[in-house]
């Protein structure tokens, strides 16, 4: 394995290389922060939501906050990416939002500028010390999300769907995601099994339901909380049944008690349970 890796303030780097990646090296996961993956080399699939690309060289997948993602390994193979986190606006890259919310991929095989920009990461990453090289990684992740507003021909939208019914599924929690009383109501509203809905999940996105559902709050939660909304608040706005089950899944997923984000958000604030 060959990486580069650097991180700090909500910014993350990692050019990988793998001679023989496995099949089970990544799983589905979610986070609070852009991602944006170049894919250079191996036989892989990228999954967001119920959405499924089979990946070809020089890819770009942009992976919004909030979103289920995963890379599935086809085959034991040479792997080669680029993956970067990002914050947009904690780090000023507007340009982001210039890309539409319809695409999920870009090829950019044909677009010198865009591809030079990943190469000279690989040069400012061994040259700069870490501090200078995440500013100079803030600019050049702006320029390249101009560079692909102002030459779209290259998006690509060759995607295809999980299933039909985790599509359903997913914008169902989606749009209901606080609301939801349990499991069933997904069930009932898709006219199918509770069991059945549970193996899908756990078929399509490695995951049950009730995991999905749970992560999808702990990030709003968050969000919330990074915006001075008081804990208990912030557990009932969220779904949680009580205030108890959200700070025990709260503590467990982000390793800090709801309170001390809030208090670091926001250290004016009163604070009450």
């Amino acid at each position: 394995m060959d990486d580069y890796i650097f991180g700090g303030d909500n910014l993350f780097y990692k050019h990988e290389i793998s001679d023989n990646i496995s099949p089970d090296t990544y799983s589905m996961h979610i986070h609070g922060a852009y991602e944006l993956f170049y894919f250079l080399d191996g036989n892989a699939t990228h999954v967001i939501e119920d959405r499924k690309y089979k990946l070809k060289k020089h890819d770009l997948i942009l992976i919004r906050p909030f979103q289920y993602h995963f890379i599935q390994i086809n085959a034991p193979s040479r792997y080669e990416r680029y993956d970067i986190l990002f914050d947009s606006e904690k780090h000023g890259i507007d340009s982001v939002n210039l890309i539409p919310d319809s695409v999920d991929i870009i090829n950019i095989e044909n677009n010198a500028t865009a591809m030079d920009i990943f190469r000279r990461c690989d040069l400012y990453h061994k040259s700069c010390p870490s501090d200078m090289f995440l500013k100079i990684l803030s600019n050049m992740l702006s320029e390249l999300f101009y560079n692909l507003h102002i030459f779209p021909d290259s998006h690509q939208e060759d995607s295809s769907y999980i299933s039909p019914i985790i599509s359903g599924a997913l914008q169902y929690i989606n749009e209901n995601l606080c609301s939801l009383n349990d499991i069933g109501e997904i069930a009932e509203h898709l006219f199918i099994s509770e069991s059945y809905l549970f193996r899908l999940f756990k078929k399509e996105l490695h995951q049950s339901p009730k995991q999905y559902i749970c992560e999808k709050r702990l990030l709003k939660s968050q969000k919330l909380l990074l915006e001075g909304k008081k804990p208990t608040y912030v557990a009932e706005k969220c779904g949680f049944c009580d205030y108890t089950t959200f700070y025990r899944n709260y503590t467990a997923r982000f390793r800090q008690a709801p309170s001390h984000v809030q208090a670091q958000a926001h250290p004016e604030a009163r604070l009450s349970k």
